[in-house]
């Protein structure tokens, strides 16, 4: 009967790999979905043969009419709104038509139209063809038709957060390039038709200007630098920092595992204390430690090098604690567990959330906690968030009070029982 549990083995392994096999599943096959990218449209619009038309307002509306599921387009008011919404993350990118959009995106054909106009007037009036009556007539009615100054492009600018969100933010980026070079196009077609409308030729020397009239400015937001990981930073720190809080809970829970009787409420409380200190001192020296070896000796480029040491410890603080909770209770399978979890939570770490799934959007994102803690070591990293008591802190703290109740809980009612092992 023995010998038979060698054919587990297979079994054990063929588990093993569809266990981890669906724990990255995310990974298989991601697809950007619903990248939020504001539009501000500043146009006001022009005159133009008695009637008033809005370019960027039409050009908008074709943006949202375009079936694309990677971009989802919000309007905002105003250019407040635009960066507050950028640096609060809710955009990755934007793209703006300025004020005098419609009226430089047709500055150059009706730049044209009105000097050909004013040149074949001024042969009919030199060749005696039109009387001063129907010269006087003509001069009210370009007067009242629109005033071309000096032709300009049009401008668009296009920003991009890259910061915490680097690969978005680079799909993003390429999204708008893409959609920018046609909006390009289809300008310079309405310029073409308006003078072909009018029977007008484009000007050879007038032909690289008539085929670009829009010019697009390149704007790049928290801007990740060498020596940053290529913005993979929180992903590549996220193994490391997670088990160094496995180790941690492991040796606090050894010592509580191997503690002589206590007799004395004073012994019970100094033992919590003692192991709660120790894990508080080993992980502000372990945080700050690892992030001078990772700047200092790896060449890691750490923007706020403090406050990320600072928030590395509060969460190998709040994971170590939280894990030595369930120690006291099961023992060393609560390690299996644990990972098993971490294997589970581990593309919400690596991959955007931008490329999940909307099961993982959904149900999953909104309560794990290794979700939160890299959105929130990202931010530290890359976007110049400051270290402050938000939602994940709060997490954290729970994690450590938890933790704690639970220790001081299983060394007041398992004291008898381990002595017995």
């Amino acid at each position: 009967m023995r010998n038979n549990t060698v054919w587990f083995i297979p079994v054990a392994v063929i588990a093993i790999l569809v266990i981890l096999a669906t724990a990255f599943y995310p990974a298989y096959n991601p697809k950007p979905k619903a990248i939020p990218v504001a539009i501000l449209n500043e146009d006001r619009g022009m005159e133009m043969q008695g009637n008033t038309t809005n370019i960027g307002e039409k050009l908008v509306d074709k943006l949202e009419e375009n079936n694309n599921s990677a971009i989802q387009w919000e309007h905002v008011e105003n250019r407040t709104a635009l960066d507050k919404g950028i640096k609060n993350n809710d955009y990755v990118g934007g793209i703006v038509f300025e004020q005098d959009f419609s009226k430089n995106a047709m500055s150059q054909a009706q730049s044209i139209i009105m000097t050909e106009k004013q040149k074949e007037m001024k042969e009919k009036v030199e060749a005696g063809a039109i009387s001063p009556q129907e010269i006087q007539i003509l001069q009210k009615q370009m007067e009242k038709g629109v005033q071309v100054q000096t032709p300009k492009q049009a401008h668009i600018e296009v920003i991009t957060n890259q910061g915490s969100q680097t690969q978005v933010a680079n799909i993003v980026q390429q999204a708008l390039t893409k959609i920018t070079a046609q909006l390009n196009d289809q300008i310079s077609r309405q310029n073409a038709k308006l003078l072909a409308t009018n029977n007008i030729n484009v000007p050879s020397n007038q032909f690289e200007a008539f085929a670009k009239p829009i010019k697009v400015t390149q704007t790049t937001l928290n801007e990740v630098k060498d020596h940053q990981s290529n913005g993979n930073a929180a992903a590549v720190m996220f193994l490391p920092i997670w088990l160094s809080s496995m180790i941690t809970a492991v040796l606090a829970f050894l010592t509580f595992k191997n503690r002589k009787k206590l007799l004395s409420h004073n012994a019970k409380l100094w033992l919590a204390s003692k192991t709660v200190i120790s894990i508080v001192i080993a992980a502000f020296l372990g945080a700050f430690s690892y992030v001078a070896y990772t700047g200092n000796v790896l060449g890691f480029d750490f923007n706020q090098p403090f406050e990320t040491a600072s928030y590395i410890a509060v969460a190998i603080i709040g994971f170590s604690l939280l894990i030595l909770g369930f120690m006291v209770w099961i023992g060393f399978p609560a390690v299996p567990i644990f990972m098993l979890f971490v294997f589970f939570s581990m593309q919400l770490a690596i991959l955007p959330v931008y490329l999940l799934s909307d099961f993982y959007r959904a149900y999953i994102i909104p309560w794990n906690p290794f979700y939160h803690y890299v959105a929130t070591l990202k931010g530290l990293l890359y976007d110049g968030q400051s270290f402050a008591l938000n939602g994940t802190i709060w997490m954290f703290i729970t994690f450590s009070l938890v933790g704690m109740i639970s220790l001081v809980t299983a060394i007041y009612t398992k004291n008898n029982k381990v002595e017995a092992v």
